[in-house]
């Protein structure tokens, strides 16, 4: 006789070897950030083909939550989305190519559009893999979505504040969302916001960073408003590969959660300083952002530098405990 499980009980994420919490905890709280774009999406008349392919992506997402999705099906989906979301923006990318110092390549304009489309779908999945930890996709949420919309509501551009008015709201109504989740889920997780939240987060960010960028060099600034979870993901990639681990396998080898299950600190001080690492680095980048493409990047490459110092260290006490390995 097969075992029915009931739909509740499938929405409890139950504690596993690779998991850094102890108890059973409620997951799929991301509803009500889905519930809170949705609104402000229609509320301020933003594009349908946006909306849809949030509102695919996140339903999937959900779904996903309680029952297991293979990965290839995961991505056929977000690609889809990612697609969907492009196609009526191309005329905007295009004008930023023609105003960009490459010169006028056609292939070159292709390469930037398979960047942009791995990009977005990467933001997604790191943003997923990133919420480990109590507080850490809520926080970063209130602060990258935080500054996107700040930073771009109030900058001086009148040629095109009518179009970016929208979607600077909603990053800002997106911010106050997560701010709203994140009382439920920090100091101590009474729900988790599961890849309904996690996915849309992740999608949402990066849509609006190519969305409200000006050019290129913008639209790299605005995606370093979520420097940590790049490069924590970048880098626990290529120690995994390194390891020859599966990529689509669960673990716990990213810094902050060798910090929480390996080095004993608690998962709310873990992810307040992330928080803060995000605030810096975001309102550093911003503000380096008008002396040009050289110091942006100087900038960027000393936090690079700076992390991977800083993780090598921790992976190398981490690593002397018997545990991180399992």
């Amino acid at each position: 006789m097969i075992a029915i499980i009931p739909f509740r009980q499938k929405l409890l994420d139950t504690p596993s070897e690779r998991s850094s919490h102890t108890i059973p905890t409620p997951r799929g709280a991301g509803v009500g950030i889905l519930a809170a774009f949705i609104m402000a999406g229609l509320t301020l008349r933003v594009p349908t083909t946006f909306l849809f392919s949030a509102i695919l992506i996140s339903s999937v997402s959900f779904y996903e939550d309680f029952i297991r999705l293979s990965v290839k099906f995961r991505l056929f989906v977000q690609a889809l989305c990612t697609v969907i979301f492009l196609f009526p923006v191309l005329p905007r990318l295009s004008s930023h190519f023609a105003l960009s110092t490459f010169g006028p390549s056609p292939l070159f304009f292709i390469l930037i559009l398979l960047l942009i489309f791995f990009f977005i779908i990467g933001t997604a999945n790191f943003y997923n893999f990133m919420d480990g930890i109590n507080g850490i996709a809520g926080l970063s949420g209130v602060i990258g979505f935080g500054l996107l919309g700040a930073y771009t509501f109030y900058r001086p551009s009148p040629e095109i504040f009518a179009f970016q008015t929208p979607f600077s709201l909603l990053s800002i109504c997106i911010a106050l969302a997560c701010l709203g989740y994140l009382p439920f889920n920090m100091p101590r997780a009474r729900v988790f916001i599961g890849d309904v939240g996690s996915i849309l987060l992740g999608f949402v960010f990066a849509c609006l960073v190519v969305t409200l960028s000006r050019n290129y060099l913008e639209m790299v600034c605005f995606a370093a408003l979520l420097f940590p979870f790049y490069v924590d993901e970048v880098t626990t990639m290529v120690v995994r590969i390194r390891d020859g681990e599966n990529l689509t396998q669960p673990h716990r080898r990213h810094l902050y959660q060798l910090l929480v299950n390996e080095l004993g600190i608690v998962h709310w001080k873990i992810s307040l300083a992330y928080g803060m690492t995000q605030l810096a680095i975001g309102a550093g980048i911003l503000i380096a952002y008008p002396y040009g493409v050289k110091i942006v990047l100087i900038l960027l490459m000393i936090c690079f530098v700076a992390f991977i110092f800083l993780t090598g260290y921790v992976r190398k006490v981490a690593y002397k405990h018997p545990s991180t390995m399992n």
